[in-house]
């Protein structure tokens, strides 16, 4: 009996170690990968990126689409790099309005899809930091930024991103939550927005991760989302922690986009912000809190 089960498990051994094909549907269509969120701040650059989605089991960067015509509600998107759609400068959306997004491929394949931007769920008044740990170069620093304002009692969706001296960190590196951070209250130094700051985030996406040092600019965003853009950016987390976009994903995300093989979302979003300029980098409080009028 014993010889017995010592065989099985070797055989069972065995059996674990063949090699199986997974397939996934990428591997038979290509698929247009489409990142379209608007805002309505006319400071920042209104963008529309295509690019090509690529197999779950690929390590690879994501081909960019070119040669494409984009247009929103009849104002063309100029090709200012590849892949990548923008609007005329100073181009912002406005509440109340809907937005019909269209996009025509090199190879004649239509998209379309609509948006219209949600009531602003937050109104941020004002933003503080404090810092958490780390003093050296060599070293990852925390610091934390607090938060000052006024939420709606209506039900609301929000991302937060930041910027340090203008330079934000990528979309997909964005918080996503409800509103179960702020529940319709007076915010007074809520902290909302973790700054985990390092040479080698700084090497990977640029100085948005950069160690704060006195005169630096901190810029704090809370975009309100309607529900649907809201699960699509959570289908394309995984354990809380965003994953680029359109790379392999944990679970296929939802779309409003109409056509044949096509990812991603339309979004219109209207944006609350607010800055501080660094003083002393390692004050370890908000001050705003010790010293309300400042």
């Amino acid at each position: 009996m014993k010889k017995f089960s010592i065989l099985f498990l070797l055989a069972l051994a065995a059996a674990c170690t063949e090699k199986i094909d997974l397939e996934s549907a990428s591997d038979y269509h290509d698929y247009l990968a489409v990142e379209a969120t608007l805002t309505d701040r006319a400071d920042r650059p209104q963008r529309v990126v295509l690019s090509q989605s690529i197999s779950y089991f690929e390590d690879q960067a994501k081909p960019m689409v070119s040669g494409a015509s984009v247009d929103v509600n009849g104002v063309s998107f100029t090709e200012e790099e590849t892949g990548v759609y923008v609007a005329p400068e100073g181009y912002a959306c406005q509440e109340g309005i809907e937005y019909k997004l269209s996009i025509r491929l090199k190879d004649g394949r239509a998209f379309e899809a609509e948006a219209t931007m949600p009531e602003r769920g937050f109104r941020m008044d004002q933003i503080d930091y404090a810092w958490g740990g780390g003093k050296t170069m060599d070293m990852d620093s925390l610091w934390t930024v607090g938060v000052w304002g006024e939420e709606k009692e209506i039900d609301s969706y929000y991302l937060l991103t930041h910027a340090v001296n203008g330079i934000y960190k990528p979309i997909e590196l964005a918080t996503v939550a409800p509103d179960l951070f702020f529940n319709s209250n007076h915010v007074v130094g809520f902290p909302i927005e973790p700054l985990l700051q390092s040479e080698l985030l700084r090497k990977q996406y640029g100085d948005c991760y950069k160690y704060l040092e006195t005169g630096d600019v901190i810029t704090l965003e809370v975009w309100t989302m309607e529900k649907g853009y809201f699960d699509y950016l959570l289908s394309l987390t995984m354990n809380g922690v965003s994953i680029p976009l359109f790379t392999p994903q944990p679970a296929n995300a939802p779309t409003n986009i109409r056509g044949e093989h096509v990812l991603g979302y339309f979004a219109v979003c209207p944006v609350s912000a607010a800055s501080v300029t660094i003083e002393d980098p390692f004050r370890p409080y908000f001050k705003k809190l010790l010293f309300p009028g400042l």
